[in-house]
């Protein structure tokens, strides 16, 4: 079975196959986004902390000397994604040949700079990966069918007459799809949102002009929520369980970060240049 924390480039990817969207540009449009999220939760942890009278860490603010050595350790790393998208971009790769370069460059990194990727590691890395890809390979066959049945039922037909004659504003309409999702996302595992969603609201967003990275990019935000939201979401379970704390006490602790969340997915909705800058910038306008 899939892992019940489905990670946002798995959305992507899923996302960009369903719907035959440029998985690169996809990737693109999540860096400002991913800070954007970042920063969000990060306030809210400083005001919590704040709030509660949490000690620092430590007393005083890291030196020019740490910052630069904890870069320069993590050089490698920090340069993948780099690497990962100006070899799309130059045409060094092409979206399939730059996830074996991905594979091939983590072990190498792993095995002979860090050194911390060994024989029983890297054996149960592939495990759970083949374990991964064996579920979402069986997802997208499986979405084929659905996908075929939803256009042979003119399922998107019917919900785009009944949008279209609630609204002709885009941002309405996605606002409403997004809600939708995130009502639907607390008792559907986000993997099964994103391949059963897709070809039901990707045909009515492109008939409002909304770019398809774009909604792509806040359907997996929102779809994502949804494995941190009672009463099924997947991330919950995994961290009561490894934190071993009661459900009851997550809910109420968790909805800060929630809400946090939801308001960069508000930003996002109605500035979607936030969105699409980068991916306009590396490949081009679409």
């Amino acid at each position: 079975m899939l892992a019940p924390i489905i990670p946002p480039g798995i959305g992507f990817i899923l996302y960009g196959t369903v719907g035959q969207v440029s998985i690169g540009r996809l990737f693109a449009a999540g860096i400002i986004p991913g800070f954007l999220l970042w920063a969000a939760l990060a306030f809210t942890i400083y005001v919590t902390a704040r709030k509660r009278g949490c000690l620092p860490e430590r007393e005083t603010l890291p030196t020019v000397g740490e910052v630069g050595r904890a870069l320069w350790g993590g050089i490698w790393a920090l340069l993948f994604p780099i690497v990962l998208l100006a070899g799309l971009r130059f045409g060094v790769f092409t979206t399939s040949e730059i996830g074996a370069f991905a594979v091939v460059y983590a072990v190498v990194i792993g095995m002979f700079v860090y050194r911390m990727l060994t024989r029983a590691s890297f054996r149960k890395a592939v495990e759970s990966s083949l374990i991964d890809l064996g579920a979402v390979m069986f997802l997208l066959a499986i979405s084929a069918i659905f996908g075929y049945g939803i256009v042979f039922e003119q399922i998107p037909a019917v919900i785009s007459t009944w949008m279209l004659g609630l609204t002709d504003n885009s941002y309405i309409v996605m606002a409403l799809i997004v809600l939708f999702i995130l009502l639907a996302g607390p008792f559907m595992e986000g993997s099964v949102l994103i391949i059963m969603l897709t070809p039901i609201f990707l045909p009515l967003v492109t008939q409002y002009g909304i770019d398809p990275v774009h909604f792509g990019l806040v359907f997996i935000i929102a779809a994502t929520i949804g494995n941190y939201t009672p009463p099924v979401g997947g991330a919950m379970f995994v961290a009561c369980q490894v934190l071993r704390c009661p459900i009851e006490d997550y809910t109420r602790e968790s909805t800060p970060f929630l809400i946090a969340v939801s308001v960069v997915t508000l930003l996002l909705i109605f500035v979607p240049q936030v969105v699409l800058v980068v991916p306009n910038w590396i490949f081009g306008q679409p």
